[in-house]
């Protein structure tokens, strides 16, 4: 049990020691024989900052969350993520790459016209290219990326299953630069290089998929029985609480839960919360109330000026 707990839930970044020490070898038919590997990940991820918070905000862990990521880890699945808006399927991928030390998430945001190609790879200019977030993400490493394919189900029909048999193979080619021995390729990174050998990509530890859904249509069953299936739940009151008080410790108690129980819905509000929150921590409230002397009544303005169409 000891290797089995790779993610904790917490949001506290693992010591990178003892995550090697209890990194779970494959399953023998994902074992990849890819390599050299590339250099580690960057460590510097301003994304996980805005979407996360600061490092060592406490967070109470879910254990179903906890023990579906950790078997996607153990089996190489992509992890297949349900729920409402704002219960945080986004906020998942940051959190897994935060806490394993894993280098800032590769997102591929998925729309109607979006082809596995777009993934992979594509043109950068005359005679180069450019791999896509997965096609950076199979690059041979000794620890995995964290891809997030942000609303899969926004995509063509087929795009689900052209993605799980990439991921099987573990490789792909790129047609333009097959014979040509090795060739620097730029990656999705700003800034990243990498070789590619005969046109080849083929990874050594393969990538965690993150794939959310938002429930526009059902996805193919054979890419859903490959993946680990998480269905997050709304997000509660204390769920929210512990958010606002995670990002805005400064904002007094009376109006951070005064704001928490307007966000508390169905869907949650979480984006319209912190923004209020931020509008607090600014001094707005204090600007607002100037003019309307009930408390209720700055809320109501303040709340309104946070609004946001998807929050």
């Amino acid at each position: 049990m000891d290797t089995w707990s790779l993610y904790r839930g917490t949001g506290r970044p693992l010591d990178p020691a003892e995550r090697d020490r209890r990194w779970p070898a494959p399953p023998p038919w994902r074992a990849y024989s890819g390599g050299p590997d590339e250099p580690p990940a960057p460590v510097r991820d301003e994304t996980a900052a805005r979407v996360l918070g600061p490092p060592g905000a406490p967070r109470t862990p879910d254990p179903d969350e906890v023990a579906r990521v950790n078997a996607a880890l153990h089996l190489r699945r992509p992890l297949l993520v349900g729920g409402e808006p704002g219960a945080g399927k986004s906020a998942l991928a940051h959190r897994i790459a935060r806490e394993l030390g894993l280098g800032p998430v590769l997102r591929w945001p998925v729309t109607g016209g979006s082809t596995l190609a777009e993934g992979l790879y594509g043109p950068a200019g005359p005679g180069a290219v450019r791999l896509g977030p997965l096609g950076t993400a199979l690059l041979p490493r000794r620890l995995p990326r964290v891809v997030l394919v942000d609303d899969l189900d926004r995509g063509g029909f087929d795009l689900p299953d052209e993605l799980l048999a990439v991921l099987h193979t573990g490789e792909f080619t790129v047609p333009e630069l097959l014979g040509s021995g090795d060739t620097m390729v730029h990656t999705c990174e700003p800034g990243g290089i990498a070789a590619v050998h005969d046109g080849l990509v083929r990874c050594h530890e393969p990538p965690l998929v993150v794939a959310t859904t938002g429930g526009e249509r059902d996805l193919p069953t054979g890419f859903v029985r490959a993946c680990v299936r998480l269905e997050l739940p709304r997000m509660t009151r204390e769920g929210l609480a512990e958010l606002a008080r995670a990002r805005f410790p400064a904002v007094p108690s009376e109006i951070l839960d005064a704001l928490v129980d307007r966000a508390t819905g169905e869907p949650a509000r979480t984006g319209q919360l912190l923004d209020a929150l931020h509008l607090v921590a600014t001094g707005a409230l204090g600007a607002i109330r100037e003019g309307e002397e009930e408390r209720s009544a700055a809320l109501d303005t303040l709340w309104s000026w946070a609004a946001m169409e998807g929050s």
